[in-house]
């Protein structure tokens, strides 16, 4: 594993030599392969994925369809083809969540456009896809072997991770608060974190109820509601809540029967049974049936609270603008039904939602979305600390990978 972390930090040069045209085949090849659930690559992946994420299988082809359909072609050759390059030696890491699967997409691709070499953790609840999809893009132009590599370990483990984090050029960070608490003092100046966020939705008095109905179901059933752009809350004036309510409680449990929920534990059963009975207990209108197949709750209290999961889902009543200031700073999307005015989107925008998308699209992001408005190619390219500081942090990270990567092999 050594020489493999050497590997990976002298890739840079060779992957600059590859034509984008020959990088934008195998990419389109792999991601297209990795799309399709009758393909070689899918049937083998399946099992443990399936397992692993406790989807059901249509949720998982739904759920990767979401995330890669908007990153083949033409999306894909727009970001391939702009002009980043990292110029020196060396790897950056990535740290993948346990959820939701094919999350590598959003970050390899623009490694790819910096030709940028990056090491990728997976989590050990989630082993399966990255290194899955390393792989196959491997085969398909094999000089992307030696700049791409994915390997699980436990988090917290020093002896792995100090020279790791001392050594690469960036840290980008995906999951809990702990884990990018974690990172704060490991990569100082050198870490973008992805934390935990959740995302909304609004209604527009004028939309078509049934056709928001449907879309809204969309991007609360996708993934299971275990994303950050996974909708846990709703917006709409207080004449339009209670019928959209209705409307989105059927289109659920009509979806949840082509697209099914997956595994829920007992703990996720309980707290839907506990937000229904609190509804029960304040006199709340709500709507359900099977616990796993959607729970509507009209909530006049304006304040927003995380969804239990299992599609569960709170409609506020609100007049004018919300208020988000408790959610600043941990709020991802918004998935909007009809028209959302200015003013409403500048409240949203100030609370640091980052992406707005008509209902039902909201979780279809594609090669060009910036998760949190930042440029992960260009930051890939040129967020390396001085080069001096580098290689200093190289050398005395050198002697440390013997150890700390036998570790991982055993």
């Amino acid at each position: 594993m050594t020489s493999r972390v050497a590997e990976l930090a002298a890739a840079a040069p060779s992957l600059r030599a590859i034509p984008t045209d020959a990088l934008l085949a195998a990419w389109n090849e792999t991601l297209t392969a990795f799309l399709d659930a009758n393909s070689p690559e899918r049937r083998d992946l399946d099992p443990g994925l399936l397992q692993s994420t406790g989807l059901s299988p249509a949720g998982l082809s739904h759920g990767l369809r979401s995330i890669g359909e908007g990153m083949l072609g033409d999306a894909a050759a727009g970001e391939l083809r702009r002009p980043h390059r990292q110029r020196e030696d060396g790897f950056s890491l990535v740290v993948l969540p346990a959820e939701p699967p094919g999350l590598i997409l959003q970050s390899l691709l623009p490694a790819l456009a910096a030709r940028a070499p990056v090491l990728f953790k997976s989590s050990r609840a989630e082993p399966h896809f990255a290194p899955a999809f390393l792989a196959a893009l491997g085969q398909r132009l094999p000089e992307l072997r030696d700049a791409y590599a994915a390997v699980t370990w436990t988090g917290g483990d020093e002896a792995v991770e100090t020279p790791l984090h001392a050594a690469a050029r960036l840290v980008v960070a995906y999951g809990g608060e702990a884990t990018i608490n974690a990172l704060q003092s490991a990569a100082v100046g050198r870490l973008i974190a992805f934390g935990p966020k959740l995302s909304l939705g609004w209604v527009d008095p004028g939309a078509d109820l049934n056709h928001a109905a449907l879309g809204m179901a969309f991007d609360i059933a996708t993934f299971d509601q275990r994303g950050c752009l996974s909708v846990h809350a709703v917006f709409a004036e207080p004449h339009t809540a209670p019928t959209f309510a209705a409307a989105l409680a059927t289109t659920l449990a009509e979806l949840a029967v082509d697209l099914p929920p997956g595994h829920s534990s007992a703990a996720d059963r309980a707290g839907v049974r506990l937000a229904r009975e609190d509804a029960e207990l304040r006199g709340l209108d709500w709507h359900g049936d099977a616990l796993d197949a959607g729970t509507v709750i009209v909530d006049p209290d304006p304040r927003i609270s995380p969804s239990p999961g299992l599609r569960t889902v709170r409609i506020h009543p609100v007049e004018g603008v919300p208020t988000l200031d408790e959610w600043t700073g941990r709020l991802q999307g918004l998935a909007v039904a009809g028209r959302l005015p200015a003013r409403i989107r500048r409240a949203f925008e100030q609370a640091g939602v980052s992406r707005f998308a008509p209902a039902g699209q909201l979780q279809t992001t594609g090669a060009a979305w910036r998760n949190g408005g930042i440029d992960l190619a260009a930051e890939f390219a040129g967020s390396a600390i001085r080069e001096s500081k580098f290689k200093r942090g190289l050398n005395r990270a050198h002697d440390r990978y013997a150890d700390a990567f036998r570790r991982l092999a055993e």
